[in-house]
């Protein structure tokens, strides 16, 4: 049985920011430890363990050996954080172009900067990758990729698509975020991208 795959799809539970599991000699699960934030009582975070463990993995185990250590964060996957965006500027030639963007939250600013070739698609990219560079700043952890941006329609309505891959403890997830187009491509492409990782920047940002 891959434990990591258990302890990766429990860390995935609401409040749970991490969780390990010790085995005996035989693989019997004996001790699960967690680490949560303070927005859920620990007994609801060990009812939604066993249960999960029960339904997804055909595990039943006593809610005895499951100890949960908590931790008084201000920010949690169920807060009302959003980072502030403050709009971006860009610098271009006649090959490339330059893209700073500006967020705050908490009285603190967080600013990313991106370049490359100058192209639509291209310059997509960069936004997205600038607005990536400003979240390692606020969270301080390098963790997330610009896959793809794109554009459609829907309901009459232009909308900017991003891709993103948030990489944790090796694993790969793909984390998509939309914006209505209603100033221009470059603009919707940055929320669409913070919306695509707003929730898990949650979990990191800076207290």
């Amino acid at each position: 049985m891959d434990f990591e795959e258990i302890e990766y799809f429990l860390a995935n539970i609401k409040s749970v920011l991490s969780c390990k599991i010790i085995t005996d000699s035989n693989n019997n699960i004996t001790e699960i430890h967690v680490l949560s934030d303070s927005s859920r009582h620990s007994k609801q975070i060990v009812r939604d363990i066993r249960t999960a463990l029960l339904s997804h993995f055909n595990l039943d185990v006593d809610y005895k050996i499951i100890s949960v250590a908590q931790v008084n964060k201000n920010i949690s996957i169920s807060s009302d954080f959003r980072l502030i965006y403050e709009g971006y500027t860009n610098e271009t030639n006649s090959e490339r172009i330059k893209i700073s963007i500006k967020f705050s939250w908490d009285e603190k600013q967080y600013i990313g900067e991106a370049e490359g070739i100058k192209s639509e698609k291209n310059t997509l990219m960069v936004a997205a990758q600038a607005t990536l560079n400003a979240i390692k700043k606020a969270i301080d952890l390098d963790c997330f990729i610009v896959d793809d941006i794109q554009a459609a329609r829907i309901a009459g309505m232009d909308v900017m698509l991003s891709s993103v891959t948030h990489i944790e403890r090796g694993r790969e997830n793909t984390l998509i975020g939309s914006a209505i187009v209603n100033n221009n491509k470059v603009d919707s492409t940055i929320k669409a991208t913070l919306n695509a990782i707003n929730r898990k920047i949650c979990l990191f940002i800076k207290e």
